[in-house]
């Protein structure tokens, strides 16, 4: 097993980024869940269908090595596939990745078809270290929270999104 970058500063930061984009994507999303044992991911299950594929579950999807992607849920598996990437900085500021999953719903094409090129472990350092700065309210490139939505699930823990701090 690869040993993982993440301390316990990148997964604070971790918990905390994926609650500024459930706060910048707001009431569009049902559930919001964050992994950060090796690798790292995090999923945002979506209330709305996406009119090409309207019996499909879809959810905004992390890692750390490609980033944000949209995906449709598989209904027998639960499988996630990939349907666009949002860009290639794997930890785009929460508007960007809101206003990414809203132009998929417009039918727009925004992102990339395709993901990111791969990445190293140097790579991996540095996501951490820019997770890290986002455990520290006031610190990294934040969003304030706006409103109630969904709740940021964490190894079985409900914790409130309400306060993005």
């Amino acid at each position: 097993m690869a040993s993982s970058p993440f301390d316990a500063a990148a997964a604070r930061g971790l918990r905390r980024y994926v609650r500024l984009v459930t706060a910048a994507v707001g009431p569009a999303v049902d559930t919001a869940a964050v992994h950060w044992d090796h690798p790292a991911t995090a999923c945002l299950v979506l209330t709305g269908r996406l009119r090409w594929f309207p019996g499909r579950d879809v959810a905004l999807a992390w890692d750390g090595k490609h980033g944000w992607a949209m995906v449709l849920v598989t209904p027998a598996t639960g499988a996630l596939v990939a349907l666009r990437y949002q860009g290639t900085d794997v930890l785009p500021v929460p508007q960007d990745v809101a206003a990414f999953s809203a132009g998929l719903f417009r039918d727009e094409f925004p992102g990339l078809p395709d993901p990111p090129p791969g990445r190293g472990a140097a790579h991996a350092r540095e996501v951490a270290r820019r997770l890290a700065a986002y455990a520290v309210p006031g610190r990294g490139r934040h969003l304030t929270g706006r409103g109630a939505a969904a709740p940021v699930h964490l190894y079985g823990v409900i914790t409130s999104r309400r306060d993005p701090a």
